[in-house]
């Protein structure tokens, strides 16, 4: 009778033992799966952080590309035909043919960067978003002239391209010496333009992207 009695009791629910080890597995595999999307959550931010910085390199990119379409390689100011390019330049672009079928140039513009308004060059984060003695790329239209205008085209440009340093070398392997965040070099007629951006996300942290596009000179 006993023994039927603690069969029954066995098979009629959980020891004190088996409901331990069940809350145990059940614990182990919310932790997995918090971890697991707290991962997710992660990269997920880290991926948007990198989304943002490449569409901005991009956009400005292409406004420098298109600003520089065309442009006279005589009329190119400093020649940055040197293994350190250039991090700003000032040219011209062709306007049209004269009737004696000259070809006719803009007001020189130039390109080039400078700090951001609420930085200065000491190595420090002082504006607080993140990023060090960050620049920003602008724009001079008709520089000679009165009434010239400035757009910027970017923000977050960093002094030097990610994996430089000032020490008379490639460090990136890109061709470059000391490459800064905007840099153009020629080669012949052809116009490499390159571009690092940074974006700070998640509080504490960077995303750094790097671009680069060719352009064909005027003769």
């Amino acid at each position: 009778m006993d023994a039927r009695r603690t069969a029954r009791r066995r098979t009629g629910g959980f020891t004190i033992i088996e409901l331990l080890v069940a809350v145990g597995v059940l614990a182990i595999i919310l932790t997995t799966v918090g971890m697991v999307q707290l991962r997710g959550n992660d990269a997920s931010v880290s991926m948007h952080g990198r989304d943002n910085a490449e569409s901005r390199a991009r956009r400005a990119l292409d406004r420098v590309a298109e600003e520089l379409t065309g442009v006279g390689k005589s009329l190119l100011f400093p020649d940055p035909d040197t293994d350190y390019g250039a991090g700003a330049v000032t040219y011209q672009k062709p306007i049209g043919v004269s009737n004696a079928g000259l070809v006719l140039w803009s007001p020189t513009s130039s390109l080039d960067t400078r700090l951001d308004p609420n930085e200065t060059n000491n190595g420090l984060d002082d504006d607080g978003d993140g990023l060090v003695d960050e620049r920003e790329l602008f724009l001079v239209r008709n520089l000679a002239g009165g009434g010239s205008q400035t757009v910027v085209f970017c923000t977050g440009i960093p002094e030097l391209s990610e994996g430089e340093i000032v020490n008379d070398l490639d460090d990136n392997g890109n061709g470059v010496k000391d490459e800064a965040g905007f840099n153009v070099r020629r080669l012949g007629d052809l116009l490499t333009v390159r571009i690092c951006v940074q974006a700070p996300f998640a509080g504490n942290q960077v995303a750094t992207t790097r671009l680069e596009t060719s352009i064909v000179l005027h003769n």
